[in-house]
């Protein structure tokens, strides 16, 4: 008798934890919607440690996107520069951009919405999202 209690135990329990995991949940965006998430905040860096990234709108021919390091007084300190790209069709591109002042990176975009995020870590280890922005497909005026 005590078997067959926790025998039906058991099975409700794992009708308990399976039961949120069937859905309809859609694998793929509805036609017309882009892939690309939505920015989440992003974050100041340190008094004293602070730099300037400049990214440029999304060229109209080519689709390419501009990152450029300005400098600034937090470049010494300045271990790594990431830039993620999540391309309007799911594709990401990881690129490192160097902390040297004029340095330029070029990431190949979609002629549709795409999401850049850029984090940049210090020499203490830490490493904050300064950017995170949407870059929309431009046409020529």
């Amino acid at each position: 008798m005590q078997n067959q209690v926790l025998i039906i135990i058991a099975v409700a329990m794992a009708f308990l934890f399976t039961a949120g995991c069937i859905g309809n949940t859609p694998s793929e965006p509805p036609s017309g919607s882009s892939s690309v998430p939505t920015p989440e905040p992003t974050f100041t860096l340190p008094p004293g440690q602070s730099v300037t990234i400049q990214v440029n709108e999304k060229d109209p021919i080519y689709d390419t996107i501009s990152v450029i390091f300005s400098g600034g007084e937090g470049q010494m300190a300045t271990k790594d520069i990431r830039v993620r790209v999540t391309r309007a069709d799911g594709e990401v591109i990881i690129e490192h951009l160097p902390a040297e002042k004029g340095a330029e990176l070029i990431v190949k975009g979609t002629k549709d919405t795409d999401r850049i995020e850029v984090y940049v870590t210090l020499n203490t280890g830490i490493t904050y999202k300064v950017i995170d922005q949407l870059l929309p497909h431009r046409t020529r005026a």
